[in-house]
């Protein structure tokens, strides 16, 4: 296995991984598995708990599962104790924005199959991810960590919900917006047949 850090913004910190799949795999290492064992965009103490950086962890939570990492560990995930914690107010132990991240994550991991999605430049720089079951059900999740809202030209099909986070909401029900504020994420939720 090989394994290693970053701290780079999602678009930086995906490069690093393509980077070090290209040279694993010129040097004859192409089984060899990647494990991303810390990182996390934006780790400054101003961004903790902010909408900035949810957003840069929803992006980077899409682009890895896009990319070619095995796995990847966010540092850290601890309660009370992490200083660095992007998920709990190490204080009051109560969920940052970034804790929703994960939880939109969640609902696509359940839903059991990938579904191919384009790539943040073909795509104004959005970061998307979706899945589907064999029920019909399906869901995507949107990030948008730039300073300027994007327009969101994404084909959600029968939208069923939608929750969102951004710097006044946390994973809040909405309306599917036709724009996706700056530093956010959505998660919809609907049906595809």
């Amino acid at each position: 296995f090989f394994s290693f850090h970053s701290y780079s913004a999602p678009k930086g910190a995906l490069e690093q991984v393509a980077y070090a799949r290209k040279l694993l795999d010129e040097y004859g290492f192409t089984k060899t598995e990647m494990s991303f064992n810390e990182w996390l965009p934006s780790p400054s103490k101003q961004n903790r708990g902010t909408a900035k950086q949810a957003s840069m962890i929803a992006a980077e939570l899409i682009g890895l599962q896009n990319g070619p990492c095995d796995t990847a560990m966010i540092y850290d995930a601890r309660c009370g104790t992490g200083n660095y914690s992007p998920l709990f107010n190490p204080l009051t132990e109560e969920p940052h924005k970034a804790y929703y991240a994960f939880l939109a994550f969640n609902e696509l991991r359940k839903l059991g199959t990938a579904v191919k999605t384009v790539p943040p430049e073909e795509c104004g720089g959005l970061y998307i991810a979706a899945a589907k079951d064999s029920e019909g059900r399906a869901a995507i999740m949107v990030a948008n960590c730039d300073e300027n809202p994007k327009p969101l030209n994404v084909n959600f099909g029968k939208v069923i919900s939608c929750r969102i986070t951004d710097a006044t909401r946390t994973y809040a029900e909405s309306e599917l917006p036709d724009t996706l504020p700056a530093h956010s994420f959505i998660i919809v939720e609907s049906k595809w047949r």
